[in-house]
């Protein structure tokens, strides 16, 4: 029996994130001859029994990261778990740390709440970080790339606190599924709706809204500029 305490932030409602997480460690470890169980406290542990327990230890590892206290100079992913003047703040599955709106320049002018706002950044969104002191960091240049990008496509929607399946059933109840292209998942529950061409997000948020026991963001896309 090996238990591991994965680099993952509970973040959203644990039901949800139990069953979501289950469902992916599952497909993680098909065709592995092991059992599995979580353990949800502020992280999510896994204990994995059986003849290839190493072997699927060692993949979730891979996959999800194993929780360990990061440092200056550490390239970590992080949850947003605030927004305010002084900048964003990030949980990194052991600390708070902080982006400063000094270091928030690569995403343009305006207020923190703006930039947050223009690349639809919600709560409980994983992003990718490196610390540069003890509780301080910057976006790397992936995620920074990672966010740009999004603006040059169709508008998104980002979604947290919902199921893959809450989505779709979401858009099919509000007859908005055919407006589509993608879902992508962006976390466990964190996820980002990819619009088609031509389809306003701004507009399709109070139609799949009431759906959902969400927070939704608008990442209005370039090629859908008016």
């Amino acid at each position: 029996m090996i238990t591991i305490d994965l680099m993952q932030l509970v973040c959203g409602n644990a039901g949800k994130v139990t069953r979501s997480f289950e469902a992916m460690v599952r497909n993680d470890l098909s065709g592995l001859h092991v059992t599995y169980s979580l353990t949800l406290t502020s992280w999510i542990s896994v204990t994995v029994t059986g003849s290839e327990e190493q072997v699927a230890a060692d993949l979730l590892v891979r996959q999800y990261g194993e929780l360990r206290d990061a440092r200056p100079g550490d390239i970590v992913r992080a949850w947003l778990v605030g927004i305010n003047d002084d900048g964003i703040a990030l949980h990194t599955g052991c600390k708070r740390v902080s982006v400063p709106c000094v270091r928030l320049e690569p995403f343009g002018r305006g207020t923190v709440e703006q930039i947050a706002s223009r690349f639809g950044l919600i709560h409980c969104l994983p992003l990718q970080i490196r610390l540069i002191g003890e509780f301080d960091a910057e976006f790397t240049k992936n995620q920074i790339d990672a966010l740009w990008r999004w603006k040059k496509g169709t508008d998104r929607i980002n979604v947290n606190n919902a199921t893959r399946a809450q989505i779709h059933a979401a858009l099919k109840r509000s007859r908005h599924s055919r407006d589509v292209y993608a879902i992508e998942r962006l976390g466990i529950l964190e996820h980002s709706i990819v619009c088609k061409k031509g389809t306003d997000a701004p507009g399709l948020v109070p139609q799949i809204g009431p759906y959902l026991e969400s927070k939704l963001a608008c990442v209005r896309g370039a090629l859908n500029a008016r």
